[in-house]
């Protein structure tokens, strides 16, 4: 692996929900067929009523969460209604593949932005980035 984060990266969630609000033209969070079930079920509604009245459907065919306000419509007080089931996306945050593309744009993306990045410690192992980078793109080719 000849990655610049092969040594691992520091981060640690400060639930600052800053992740969870629109920044610049990024205002979404794909969710698959499997994680819009879980809600749905966690909301007590049918796919078909959740999808339609929390989601939106991309050109593309995906589905993302609608935002209000300038963030995701689950965030209340700054806090995630959905944080045990949360969306693949949203559990991977900062280690995604276009993130961690090179050291320039991971402090674009993550360091200039997010105040669980710029900690000592703990560090998150090379091995689980990858795979956290692996599941997110993973989950992204599931409608």
């Amino acid at each position: 692996m000849d990655k610049w984060w092969k040594n691992g990266v520091a981060f640690s969630c400060t639930q600052c929900a800053k992740c969870c609000s629109a920044r610049d033209d990024a205002s979404y969070v794909y969710v698959n067929q499997g994680e819009r079930q879980l809600m749905a079920k966690e909301l007590q509604l049918p796919l078909a009523t959740f999808t339609k009245r929390y989601a939106r459907r991309a050109a593309d065919g995906k589905y993302y969460l609608n935002f209000v306000d300038g963030h995701c419509i689950f965030l209340e007080d700054k806090k995630c209604i959905m944080h045990d089931i949360k969306p693949t996306q949203c559990r991977t945050w900062p280690f995604w593949e276009e993130a961690m593309a090179s050291k320039a744009e991971y402090k674009k993306q993550v360091l200039d932005f997010c105040p669980g990045s710029n900690v000592d410690s703990p560090v998150v192992k090379a091995d689980d980035i990858k795979k956290q980078i692996n599941e997110t793109e993973d989950a992204f080719f599931e409608v």
